[in-house]
């Protein structure tokens, strides 16, 4: 009897160290995962200067700016302007900031003179003046343009609309053409009578889906120019395809295999073609697990990197991804840019898989459990 109550009390200690332990490995991974992108998320909001001098301080200065000074400078080439001199005539006096990337021609304004009020009128090369001294309206416009410095720079600068762009193309239309194309080609393995085909097919996509990337980069670079498709958004694509393939193909025949035979032979009888049987049929009893091929192809493909970055060299084929890492080569000390970059491809990520975690789950385990 006192070995019995012993055991139980054992058990009853091991049980609750068990459950300490994995509170303890689950809230660290959380920890992990989600203290990255809080960081992330705030620094964004940073000027560059404060990110070199303390990376976990929280923003100050983009949204501290009534009394930033800033200095009347003669424009040059490298200013961007804000407005069509060419249409717009009308006198103006250039400012730079002195707090925000000074001396680098970032954070310029051209005040019209005929708004402003005669002390800021006179003003002359090498003069300063602060925000808090300028009329209202061009306060709040500086105000909110500096707050709004890194996400615009980001896009204004490092061209991110349309790299922003071709990771929507890459990912909607490689994705629609993977469900397409993997899910017949798993109707004709699992539903289909071709045994030793089928054996065989199964082999080649299983093998297909070890291969990696970078073992397989250099011969995809010669292969591609070879045909011209490199640097082109087709090209890409049909990448992003081949690569897709076996995991869809996988998961939907294993999926199909599960579905009664009977389906298809009694619309065979009632005169269905294949492609009908296939379209009306098999096709929506496969939602679960398209929904979770879908999530899986899209993100991986709106995260890739390294495929993108060899074999499209011009910036109109170009991606999200890379237009994060293009601050670290071209502009190297604008971590704001990057951070704020960062952010912008993370979010569609972020909501895509909150939107349809319960279904991406459903699909898994759809795909996996057959009764």
């Amino acid at each position: 009897m006192s070995d019995i109550v012993n055991n139980s009390k054992s058990s009853l200690v091991w049980g609750r160290v068990g459950k300490i332990v994995s509170y303890v490995v689950f809230v660290s991974w959380t920890l992990i995962t989600i203290v990255p992108l809080i960081w992330m998320s705030y620094s964004s909001l940073k000027s560059n200067e404060e990110l070199t001098r303390d990376i976990y301080a929280f923003p100050y200065e983009l949204f501290d700016n009534m009394d930033d000074e800033y200095t009347v400078i003669r424009p040059d080439l490298n200013t961007i302007r804000d407005y069509d001199p060419k249409v717009d005539k009308r006198e103006r006096i250039c400012i730079e900031s002195n707090t925000i990337a000074p001396g680098r021609r970032l954070m310029v304004f051209f005040l019209v003179k005929e708004d402003m009020p005669p002390e800021i009128q006179n003003l002359k090369i090498g003069d300063t003046v602060t925000v808090r001294d300028l009329p209202g309206s061009i306060r709040r416009y500086i105000n909110r343009k500096t707050m709004r410095f890194n996400y615009e720079s980001a896009f204004i600068r490092g061209g991110l609309a349309g790299k922003f762009a071709n990771s929507i193309i890459y990912a909607s239309v490689s994705t629609f053409l993977i469900i397409l194309l993997g899910s017949m080609t798993a109707f004709a393995i699992s539903k289909m009578q071709f045994a030793k085909l089928s054996k065989i097919l199964m082999i080649v996509y299983g093998l297909g889906y070890l291969i990696s990337i970078p073992s397989l980069i250099i011969p995809l670079f010669l292969m591609m120019t070879k045909v011209g498709l490199i640097d082109t958004h087709l090209g890409l694509i049909l990448v992003y395809v081949a690569f897709g393939m076996p995991l869809a193909v996988l998961l939907s025949s294993q999926f199909m295999q599960g579905l009664p035979s009977s389906l298809v032979e009694s619309a065979y009888i009632d005169g269905a073609s294949v492609f009908r049987t296939f379209w009306s049929i098999i096709l929506p009893m496969t939602t679960p697990v398209i929904i979770t091929i879908s999530i899986l192809s899209a993100l991986g493909i709106w995260n890739e990197f390294l495929l993108v970055l060899v074999l499209a060299s011009s910036e109109f084929t170009k991606s999200l991804p890379v237009g994060v890492y293009s601050f670290s080569s071209l502009t190297g000390t604008q971590l704001g840019w990057q951070l704020a970059a960062l952010v912008i491809a993370t979010l569609p990520a972020m909501i895509v898989y909150f939107t349809f975690n319960q279904r991406l789950t459903n699909g898994v385990v759809a795909g996996a459990v057959k009764e």
